[in-house]
């Protein structure tokens, strides 16, 4: 069953590929023509898909996505107790990229290493032990968590202070195989670090794991609303649309239970 759900998502997914609405309406539209369907049928189609596609150029589609997935984190960015006793910080990596043969953290990266280093600083200013669980393998020959793992170290972080979990390939795995490390601590508090679009499905795949952790977003995105669509708020409101259907995705793997 769980396979079938998987297919049924990835499907689903592709709707939220530009290049594909654009294919799937050609492709219509040509099967259309060939059975010799109405003109205005035709025409009806491809205005349409323009017209959805302009939608979202224009920045409306993405500022409502936008709010949906942000807006409860806005103002999670202070630690609220500083006297939590033995708090882990999980940071999820934002990806590698590979220049001129060189690995390199995704840009978005950055601003998860910042916030996690001010989260560690605070606890330690106030002398309370702290440990940062990287996770994330990424896709490249170095893991994610290795090139956070180098970060954090220039920074100042102790190397006793970071645990890798260098085998999760997903958010979903991120959840699954960060949890055993982190109940193994038995923190008092476990605060997630990622981006905000990315923080309300990333807070539900922790809990199904039996944590609460408490959410700090490192960074938001949002669209403009313009008279002429642009690219700037297509391509961000197409990646919001991928987080929505991720969350879909949560939300009915645990209501059948097959989110384990």
């Amino acid at each position: 069953m769980k396979f079938l759900l998987d297919l049924l998502f990835r499907v689903l997914q592709l709707f939220t590929e530009p290049y594909f609405l654009l294919f799937l309406a050609v492709v219509i539209m040509g099967l259309l023509k060939r059975k010799n369907k109405r003109k205005n049928l035709r025409i009806g189609i491809g205005i349409s898909v323009v017209l959805i596609i302009i939608f979202i150029g224009n920045g409306f589609l993405g500022k409502l996505i936008s709010g949906y997935l942000q807006n409860s984190y806005t103002h999670t960015s202070e630690v609220k107790n500083t006297a939590a006793q033995n708090p882990v910080i999980v940071v999820l990596g934002g990806g590698v990229v590979d220049v001129n043969n060189t690995e390199k953290l995704h840009t978005m990266s950055y601003s998860r290493i910042v916030t996690a280093y001010q989260l560690y600083h605070e606890f330690r200013k106030n002398n309370t032990p702290c440990k940062i669980v990287i996770s994330g393998k990424g896709r490249g020959h170095t893991s994610e968590a290795e090139l956070f793992n180098e970060n954090f170290k220039k920074m100042g972080v102790s190397d006793a202070d970071i645990i890798k979990e260098d085998k999760s390939m997903n958010t979903y795995q991120n959840a699954k195989f960060s949890s055993p490390i982190i109940k193994k601590l038995a923190p008092a508090s476990v605060y997630l670090v990622t981006s905000g679009f990315h923080m309300k499905r990333s807070v539900s795949l922790f809990q199904i794991f039996g944590l609460k952790p408490i959410p700090q977003a490192s960074d938001f995105i949002d669209t403009e609303i313009t008279i002429f669509p642009n690219s700037y708020n297509a391509a961000f409101t197409f990646v919001m649309l991928k987080e929505v259907v991720g969350i879909w995705q949560v939300q009915l793997y645990n209501s059948l239970g097959v989110n384990k």
